[in-house]
């Protein structure tokens, strides 16, 4: 073994728990329970399945599909191999699926039904793809069948090909304020990002069974099921979220622990007889993406009597960098918390000096969870890493007195008014104080005398009622005049990508 990487992690797991529950899978066509010994099995067919398709070591092998099975065993089975799965946003439309492909270099890609009239129409297309596997009973012409192709598979194990130094994932940033970046992550990355969550909150060896209803295209679900199979934890996988079969879950299947984005975990308080409900197997709520603030906070502790914990990061980093832990949850409830063991930070300035303390800059971090280099965009990575190895975000943040830190927005969601900065998650912070409004988004939209004017996007509680004038002066009387929203929309709900990060370039 040369270092740990996911592949050496699922071989051990089987030969540990062999006849535990590794993963339980929800979809629309049923449920699928998974022994560790047969997901490691399933592993090794989707890497003997790949192989025989030409995928070797460095080819990049594309998963544009819902949560199910066949996601996680092209995942394992391609790190088995060296190769780097490349998981698709299953909501991107023709152009963002062919984009991805193309940057990528992928190879091969395997799809589902859902995904099928999209693929359908690059395959038309000349898709910058070589072949096509097909999971779902309808199979297109143009695709082979994947699970016929698995279960027909050799069942011999598949020596791990990578050393934890080797190239194991790319994944694709959000694309909230451009195009999507492929970032390339090491088995360390992946693996260290397990350490240290697993570290930092305490989970217990081979004694838990989480929730995963996130997507799994995205580094923060795919972290979740990472974090659970590496103490060799149960995970609980559904195709969506759906928040009373969510509360069914966690009553029926023992559910100690998982993670919601803030509007998940609304919407699971509102769920009719919540109290009916036995969430007492719930030990860690887990939340991230966006801020919960406060009130939210309370009710959730209140509801779940759970470990609350905030966990913040970035794809680049494999992702989390600071938690908040839960003796400090309402202590800090605006905080992000402090640097994950492993990770060090420091906050700088534009030309990269190291602001005092109490002052907005950019976070930066140096840690084993940092990426390797954004794929094909050398110059960009260079920028982005500074002399001393540390990895530059643009997240804005400020740092208290006893060194937790609070995020204040995206250096490129500044707002510049009358030549002055304004930052728009603090305008926020203040909007959701109001008992009325339920969510709120603050952007810059074009001035022609100030250069840039603050707008407030609000989404109401249900029942309440409120004008644009009334917002304006709720801001007015706790902010300096300049920061007020000179423009206020009400809408029904925040336009959200599938983390849960409001799209803010469709509200200006």
């Amino acid at each position: 073994m040369r270092g740990l990487t996911f592949g050496h992690v699922a071989e051990t797991n089987a030969r540990k728990y062999p006849d535990d529950d590794c993963l339980v899978m929800e979809t629309s066509a049923g449920t699928e329970r998974l022994t560790f010994a047969e997901f490691n099995e399933r592993a090794d067919q989707a890497a003997h399945l790949l192989d025989g398709y030409g995928i070797e070591q460095g080819d990049r092998v594309a998963v544009y599909m819902q949560n199910n099975t066949e996601t996680l065993e092209t995942y394992y089975g391609a790190m088995k191999l060296g190769a780097l799965p490349v998981p698709v946003n299953h909501r991107f439309k023709d152009r963002e699926v062919h984009y991805v492909l193309e940057d990528s270099g992928a190879d091969l890609i395997v799809f589902d039904d859902d995904a099928e009239p999209t693929v359908g129409t690059l395959a038309a297309d000349d898709a910058p793809v070589d072949d096509f596997l097909y999971v779902g009973e309808d199979r297109p012409e143009y695709a082979d069948d994947f699970t016929a192709a698995r279960e027909a598979a050799a069942t011999e194990r598949v020596e791990v090909v990578p050393s934890r130094l080797d190239d194991a994932a790319l994944m694709y940033t959000s694309g909230t304020t451009g195009a999507p970046k492929g970032c390339v992550l090491t088995h360390d990355n992946i693996v260290q990002n397990s350490v240290n969550t697993v570290y930092s909150a305490g989970f217990e060896e081979n004694d838990n069974t989480f929730l995963v209803v996130t997507p799994m295209f995205h580094i923060a679900a795919f972290g979740v099921f990472n974090n659970t199979f590496y103490i060799g934890g149960t995970s609980y996988v559904t195709e969506g979220f759906d928040p009373v079969r969510t509360m069914e879950i966690i009553e029926d299947e023992s559910i100690t622990g998982s993670f919601f984005v803030p509007t998940m975990s609304r919407a699971l308080l509102a769920v009719d007889d919540f109290d009916s409900y036995d969430v007492s197997s719930f030990e860690y709520y887990m939340t991230g993406a966006a801020p919960s603030g406060e009130e939210l906070k309370k009710a959730v502790t209140e509801a779940f009597d759970a470990e609350f914990f905030e966990v913040f990061g970035q794809t680049e980093m494999s992702p989390v960098t600071t938690i908040l832990h839960p003796e400090d949850a309402l202590r800090k409830p605006d905080s992000i918390g402090k640097p994950i063991v492993n990770v060090t930070v420091k906050v700088v300035d534009e030309d990269g000096e190291e602001v005092e303390q109490g002052e907005i800059g950019r976070i930066a971090y140096k840690g084993p969870t940092a990426f390797r280099e954004y794929l094909g965009m050398p110059e960009k990575t260079a920028e982005v890493f500074d002399d001393e190895g540390y990895f530059v975000s643009g997240d804005l943040v400020y740092r208290d007195e006893e060194g937790f830190v609070y995020f204040v927005g995206r250096a490129d969601d500044m707002i510049i008014t009358g030549g002055e900065n304004v930052h728009p998650a603090e305008i926020e912070e203040v909007l959701h104080e109001h008992a009325a409004i339920s969510e709120a988004a603050v952007v810059g939209v074009p001035d022609e005398t100030w250069g840039e004017r603050v707008k407030a996007v609000v989404v109401l509680e249900d029942g309440a009622t409120l004008t644009a004038e009334e917002v304006t002066s709720f801001v007015d009387e706790r902010l300096a005049d300049f920061k007020k929203p000179r423009e206020v929309q009400f809408l029904d709900e925040l336009p959200r990508n599938p983390t849960g990060k409001v799209v803010k370039a469709q509200l200006e």
